[in-house]
């Protein structure tokens, strides 16, 4: 379980091929412990190996298809949070690190005070995206500002957040993590 309140932007030091799995070799300041979970990008992994200022975490064929990472290369920056512990602060939301799909950028429309970052997402997730709610994208626990006809969800980003995480760098037909809601997923399946 995580936050969704990054800790790192760490950058992909490799991407090994291990039969229809990967290994990322990631670059990081964070301590982790073989054995962790991590989440990279919203995608939550289990540390393999770990040594000052790399970890190395495993992802299966199945999580590769279901998400971004398969898009990961040498150098690219990635938003990295440790596994939530109970002397930690929930300042986020609770993030499973279970990516419900890939969503795509519709656009970012950048402010002084704030970022506006619209996506696209499957008609079977509109159910669980409301105003004020919210939705993990790339593993950052952010506020849906706007819920519009599409599906599209629009969420506002402060300069700081931009500061913390790789959301700056998103632009149009970028393809994110995108997490829902979790308790709107219980919420849902009771009411069915």
């Amino acid at each position: 379980m995580f936050t969704g309140l990054i800790e790192e932007t760490g950058v992909i030091r490799g991407v090994l091929t291990r039969g229809a799995n990967k290994i990322i070799e990631v670059s990081t300041s964070l301590e982790t412990a073989r054995g962790d979970s991590l989440c990279v990008n919203g995608v939550c992994l289990t540390v393999i190996e770990s040594r000052e200022g790399t970890t190395k975490v495993g992802a299966t064929a199945e999580t590769i298809k279901r998400t971004t990472l398969s898009v990961l290369h040498p150098a690219s920056r990635i938003n990295l949070e440790r596994a939530l512990t109970l002397n930690k602060p929930l300042g986020g939301h609770l993030v499973q690190g279970h990516v419900d799909e890939v969503g795509k950028v519709s656009g970012v429309r950048k402010g002084t005070d704030a970022w506006r970052i619209g996506v696209t997402f499957s008609r079977k997730y509109a159910d669980l995206v409301v105003d004020q709610g919210s939705v993990a994208v790339d593993g950052v626990s952010l506020t849906v500002l706007e819920k519009v006809p599409g599906p599209k969800l629009v969420v506002n980003v402060i300069p700081e957040t931009l500061k913390r995480t790789t959301l700056s760098e998103l632009r149009a037909s970028d393809k994110v993590n995108l997490e829902f809601d979790l308790i709107a997923k219980y919420v849902r399946e009771q009411v069915r």
